[in-house]
């Protein structure tokens, strides 16, 4: 029965029944010489296993990166003196300035901006409640529109409010790791720290962010703008946060703030912009950008792998062409033409090398899991980078077993069945 299907399938599927035929004689090849196989392979599968377990990482980094961008708050535009990953020189770097109090007023009427919030960077040397200090936190001077830009909220307490700003009160809200530290057995609220001496009464625990390249973004408390130190209108050392009006307008509200910034600073028209004005996509591009550099070297690297495996499938196709050349002039002389033998021995190959990737993916898909368990980072798996893995094993079978093939299929029949 098993045979009359058989010849069934031969007769109306010759094609199949080939490609099946010769994946057979290829799996069998590898039962019956497993350690020659394995070795043959092995290149194949170290190569396939960088691009499958290197791929996964650099997509968790990727991933985790675009959720950590995304933690700032939607849709944030920036005005730095510099844009990240922008090289600039000596001169041009001494020519780039903050915001100041005259600009910052007329870029928060913009019809674009939703919200607005000025930043005003602060020095402070230690902060102190009862005994307890730290010294290694970030001040922050800022307005009521820093929550809403940022989409960060208090979790306990009260924000600061255009009040506050308008007075230029003691108050202060602390990120979590802040309130920690200073008050690790107490509620903060209506608790007074001293910041290089002087007074301010906390109101207010931000929720917490958790981390952002490594760096955390609880670490830090905030102050009304101006509190601090007397306000001056010839301080330019401010930088801001704005949210558009909507998410669809973000690139025309950039360009607002760009050409408002432009004419406050009365920059002519061919002049470069003495400033930055950029979005969350900067952070993505530029982390992209990096992580390029990583597939480059996952390239390279599985590279020598499949050049190596490859060598070795074409050897082992060369030993299997002289061990089978009687088979070949049998078939020959049966009927079978030059391509027959041809596909015959390239199906072999890529059968080899086929079976190498879906075992170099395996251990990849293995080592990227235990990595985004065990391990600080992240790794997913791509189906696209699989599909590539695996359609590159078996490009290497077609392309290094096509001289073994031809050399198979074109022995003359009758001195191939003169061989012993």
């Amino acid at each position: 029965m098993t045979g009359k299907l058989s010849w069934l399938i031969a007769r109306r599927f010759p094609v199949l029944f080939g490609v099946s035929e010769a994946m057979a004689q290829g799996f069998a090849g590898i039962r019956a010489y497993k350690l020659r196989a394995g070795l043959t392979i092995l290149g194949v599968v170290m190569g396939i296993m960088t691009v499958t377990g290197m791929s996964s990482i650099v997509a968790g980094l990727n991933a985790s990166m675009a959720s950590q961008i995304q933690a700032l708050g939607s849709s944030v535009i920036f005005i730095r003196p510099q844009a990240p990953g922008e090289h600039l020189s000596r001169e041009e770097s001494r020519r780039r300035k903050g915001l100041s109090h005259e600009e910052v007023q007329k870029l928060t009427g913009l019809p674009l901006i939703k919200a607005f919030s000025p930043l005003e960077l602060l020095r402070i040397d230690t902060i102190k409640y009862g005994a307890q200090k730290i010294q290694d936190t970030t001040v922050i001077g800022t307005n009521s529109a820093y929550e809403t830009v940022h989409d960060h909220f208090v979790a306990r307490g009260r924000f600061l409010s255009e009040g506050d700003v308008e007075r230029g009160s003691a108050v202060v809200v602390l990120g979590g790791d802040v309130a920690d530290a200073l008050f690790p057995f107490l509620d903060p609220v209506d608790k007074e720290i001293t910041m290089d001496g002087r007074r301010f009464r906390v109101i207010g625990v931000l929720e917490r962010k958790g981390r952002f390249l490594g760096q955390s973004r609880d670490n830090f408390l905030l102050i009304p703008i101006g509190s601090f130190q007397k306000k001056d209108p010839r301080f330019n050392f401010m930088v801001a946060d704005l949210k558009p009006v909507a998410p669809e307008r973000l690139d025309d509200a950039v360009e607002q703030v760009r050409e408002g910034l432009r004419r406050a600073r009365r920059i002519r028209y061919l002049d470069k912009d003495n400033f930055a004005v950029f979005t969350q996509d900067t952070f993505v591009d530029l982390y992209r950008q990096l992580t390029s550099g990583i597939y480059l070297v996952m390239i390279a690297i599985s590279s020598i792998g499949l050049v190596v495996g490859g060598v070795g499938v074409m050897n082992i196709m060369l030993v299997s062409v002289t061990e089978r050349t009687r088979e070949i002039g049998v078939r020959k002389a049966l009927g079978a033409r030059k391509r027959d033998i041809l596909w015959q021995f390239l199906t072999e190959a890529m059968t080899l090398t086929g079976a190498g990737g879906l075992l170099g993916i395996g251990i990849g898909g293995l080592a990227a899991s235990l990595i985004n368990t065990f391990s600080p980072f992240p790794a997913v798996l791509q189906p696209a980078w699989v599909g590539i893995a695996f359609f590159t094993s078996l490009g290497v079978g077609l392309g290094f077993g096509l001289w073994p093939a031809w050399k198979a299929a074109s022995l003359d029949p009758i001195e191939a069945l003169r061989y012993e």
